[in-house]
């Protein structure tokens, strides 16, 4: 007869043989997190104010708890873990995927010149190096952004990428994040916050100002000056055609998304 331990050998052994895939979404959006997306574990912060971090609790909407260690991460660094997981989703997680530095920087829509490469690598080693623990409802994820690179220069510079099999716990909840819109608001980190922030919720509630400064991981210290930041970000998001109109009354931020 087989024992109890046996059988959760046998268990485990079937579970870690299934494939494992994101669910799908159109080439035009990226798949993404809700937790990523109203927390500030990808800041609104210029790469030049990264700040070292361990086991920072990371300020977060209701439900959602993370620790993060590493060098902070910032917006320009979702852009880049969304493309990686766009090129990836038709593999099985776990599975090794290869790219040329070429083909991400061109998903990126970004220059390929020498600088566009340093910091593409700088930018997938800071995901690969960093650790995080994510919260939501019952589904825990502890682990980095990215498992693994292995990296190629011959006959041209390639990544052999590999995602955590566990990622998809993150994915009970996500949200499909126009990736167009988003480049939209390249530079703007505060604008690129908001737009994912509002993008997680379908009809968006009243929140603080106070709310939307600590969830963007704000450096800006004087919430007045925030709040003139924030109309600014506000006023990118109407630009884009993503907003229809924004109120800030009282401290209190209404949006109506177009």
């Amino acid at each position: 007869m087989e024992t109890t331990i046996a059988k959760i050998e046998n268990l485990e052994k079937r579970s870690a043989a299934k494939e494992v895939k994101l669910p799908g979404w159109p080439d035009n959006k990226r798949g993404t997190p809700n937790s990523f997306l109203r927390s500030a574990l990808f800041s609104a912060v210029q790469s030049k104010d990264r700040a070292d971090l361990k086991g920072a609790v990371m300020a977060s909407q209701g439900g959602i708890t993370i620790k993060y260690t590493g060098e902070q991460l910032n917006q320009e660094d979702l852009t880049l873990w969304e493309t990686m997981v766009h090129l990836c989703k038709e593999s099985p997680l776990g599975n090794i995927c290869q790219f040329t530095a070429y083909e991400i920087l061109k998903a990126l829509q970004l220059g390929t010149r020498a600088d566009d490469y340093e910091r593409l690598h700088i930018g997938i080693v800071r995901l690969i190096a960093c650790a995080v623990e994510i919260e939501q409802g019952r589904k825990k994820y502890i682990g980095s952004l990215l498992i693994d690179a292995a990296l190629e220069s011959e006959p041209e510079i390639r990544y052999r990428v590999q995602l955590n099999r566990s990622l998809i716990r993150l994915y009970v909840e996500n949200t499909w994040v126009d990736f167009g819109q988003r480049l939209q608001l390249r530079s703007k980190p505060l604008a690129q916050f908001l737009h994912g922030y509002y993008s997680s919720h379908k009809t968006p509630y009243p929140v603080t100002v106070a709310f939307l400064h600590g969830l963007s991981g704000s450096k800006t210290k004087a919430l007045w000056k925030f709040k003139q930041s924030l109309s600014a970000a506000l006023d990118e998001l109407v630009k884009i055609d993503f907003l229809k109109s924004y109120l800030i009354e009282d401290d209190l931020v209404r949006v109506e998304k177009a």
